[in-house]
């Protein structure tokens, strides 16, 4: 079974699941659109599970299969200069320039700055639209200049 991280809600991949992750990534994904998805218990009736967490459900399986961790947390969390910096690929030194800068928007308790999870993650769809369109932007420069002949 997948266990939880350093981070209490970080889950990370565990080998031995590979096998139950690899029948439930096969079975989840053979759910039509319009087919309601249940659970139940040993001494429970199926529960219809909504079609958010069933989402939830199938993409945390195949991340895990795939070996890599999950997080599942709220968008409300806070979140601190380390852990937005972990979430960006950033030093939380750079980061913290960001929020001086005005990028991305904090709260201040006494002399630490908190984060908002949906801010940070807005910031990213941000930053990773603008990269794309810089690379869409020499991939076309390169192309006229005949590199890709």
């Amino acid at each position: 079974m997948a266990t939880k991280g350093p981070a209490s809600d970080v889950i990370l991949p565990v080998a031995a699941d590979n096998a139950a992750l690899d029948a439930l990534e096969a079975a989840l994904s053979r759910i039509a659109g319009s087919t309601s998805f249940c659970v139940s218990g040993p001494d429970t009736a199926p529960i219809e599970v909504p079609e958010s967490l069933y989402r939830a459900l199938r993409d945390a399986t195949h991340i895990l299969r795939q070996g890599s961790a999950v997080v599942i947390s709220p968008l409300r969390r806070r979140l601190s200069t380390t852990e937005g910096g972990d979430l960006l690929g950033v030093s939380r030194q750079y980061l913290t320039r960001l929020i001086d800068k005005g990028e991305i928007p904090c709260d201040r308790t006494g002399r630490h700055r908190r984060l908002k999870l949906c801010d940070v993650l807005e910031y990213k769809r941000r930053r990773d639209e603008a990269r794309g369109s810089f690379l869409d932007e020499l991939t076309a420069e390169s192309a006229d200049a005949g590199y890709y002949d």
